[in-house]
């Protein structure tokens, strides 16, 4: 069974009660009026009647008028005059010729009261109902049949039915169509569910709805899922091909190293009586290589912790005294190049310290590889606003143009592009710190020629 049908059936369900209830008081306040209204028009008539005979006097005997109101097939009101005695006089109504007789308690009751009221058979057994007054000739009598009264309750009775019916098909058709129209957001999210589930296009919405009832948040929140389904699928495709790609590429990394030292291992086993010299170039390439591929596993090891969403330990670290001892040894390190230092006073960083300093000799390093020998390195220190800055300067060959965003890619190199180290992970773990310290670092050429690095990492609000 439908959703819809169900709540038809329950609406159905509650419209009925509703319904049957108020038909009932209806008919019950309907029914109690009818008798009411009787009564008050068979006082008004025996009323009419006893004005008149007032003013004109008792009528002569005259019996059942000819052509007089028949209970059995009329519902009209006569009237019937008896004298002191309860002895007729005349009567506008009767049954073949007779006119209805009143018990004699009846008139001893309209007698004290002045009026009296009841049901009576009228001949041949027909109920009917009296209205007898008094007055100074004898009684007058309004009567009227009962079925009267009966037929007006059935009328109550049927127009109750009609009304109920009416309501009820109304009610049929105005719940299942509002329903329907309240539950169409709900079909439509089947068939794109459906659609979605055998396109795998998750760029699908539904159509937006102006109301702000469930059905309309409920459609507001199904987009807004799908959006950031989508959009999580895009993160992971990107990361999947990402990852396809890093793997290849440190695959193809890895292979270099490994077979420089399979080649010089199978050479000095091969060869054991080698000559000294050409052992020793086989070992310091076993162990050149073996520090590469050290370097690069380390690299890989960071970028993977990286990819796994690792915090770095974020306290004030003073960036200038930093900057200052990463100069001084790599002045001792590269005594062949000119390391110029800055440090301009400035509020401490808030970041790793082991983090910073491994940006810095990246940086360092990546500038040292592309200055010839007696070339030039600037390392400084400023403020700008909230932010520190690290600038790392030298007078290389530069960066290619259109090259300044993609050198931080991981395993990027071009011509003279400025990776860091062999491998082209240097500037990608550069670009991880410095995003992980919720900063920026941008790369540019400056006025010398050369390259240009600037990253700004937020000051410490403890300074």
């Amino acid at each position: 069974m439908s959703i819809r049908l169900r709540i038809t059936l329950f609406g159905l369900g509650v419209v009925s009660a509703v319904l049957a209830v108020l038909c009932l008081g209806m008919f019950v306040l309907l029914a109690s009026t009818v008798g009411k209204t009787q009564d008050q028009a068979l006082a008004a008539r025996a009323e009419q009647a006893v004005k008149v005979l007032q003013a004109t006097g008792p009528p002569a005997a005259s019996g059942v008028a000819p052509a007089a109101t028949d209970p059995r097939v009329s519902s009209d009101i006569f009237v019937v005059v008896l004298d002191r005695t309860g002895a007729l006089l005349s009567s506008t109504g009767g049954v073949d010729g007779a006119a209805p007789v009143l018990p004699r308690d009846l008139l001893a009751v309209a007698d004290r009261a002045g009026t009296a009221r009841s049901t009576v058979d009228a001949a041949a057994g027909v109920p009917i109902v009296v209205h007898v007054r008094t007055w100074s000739g004898g009684y007058v009598v309004a009567a009227q049949t009962a079925r009267r009264l009966q037929d007006d309750r059935r009328g109550m009775f049927v127009l109750s039915v009609i009304v109920a019916a009416l309501g009820f098909c109304a009610a049929v058709c105005t719940i299942w169509l509002v329903i329907g129209q309240a539950l169409r957001p709900l079909r439509q999210l089947t068939v794109l569910v459906d659609e979605i589930g055998r396109s795998q296009d998750l760029g699908r919405r539904l159509p937006p709805v102006s109301t702000r009832d469930d059905v309309g948040r409920l459609t507001a929140s199904f987009n807004a899922m799908m959006a950031r389904l989508q959009e999580a699928n895009r993160r992971l495709a990107g990361g999947l091909a990402a990852q396809q790609r890093f793997t290849a590429d440190a695959s193809h990394e890895l292979r270099t190293p490994l077979t420089t030292i399979r080649n010089n291992a199978g050479f000095l086993l091969r060869h054991a009586d080698a000559k000294p010299d050409d052992r020793e170039a086989a070992v310091r390439d076993i162990a050149g290589e073996s520090e590469r591929m050290s370097r690069l596993v380390d690299n890989l090891l960071t970028l993977a912790r990286a990819d796994a969403g690792q915090h770095l330990e974020r306290r004030p670290v003073d960036l200038g005294e930093l900057v200052g001892e990463v100069c001084r040894q790599a002045r001792a390190q590269h005594p062949d190049r000119q390391i110029h230092c800055a440090v301009t006073p400035a509020p401490p960083v808030l970041g790793d310290r082991d983090a910073l300093a491994q940006l810095l000799w990246i940086l360092v390093d990546n500038a040292v590889k592309y200055t010839r020998s007696d070339g030039n390195v600037w390392v400084a220190v400023t403020q700008r606003g909230d932010r520190g800055q690290l600038h790392v300067t030298d007078d290389g060959p530069g960066i290619p143009a259109g090259d300044e965003q993609r050198i931080f890619a991981r395993f990027y190199r071009g011509d003279a592009a400025r990776s860091g180290n062999g491998a082209g992970l240097g500037l990608s773990i550069a670009a991880w710190i410095v995003r992980a310290h919720g900063g920026t670092i941008l790369a540019a050429n400056n006025a010398h020629g050369g390259a240009s690095f600037v990253a700004e990492l937020p000051v410490s609000s403890h300074s």
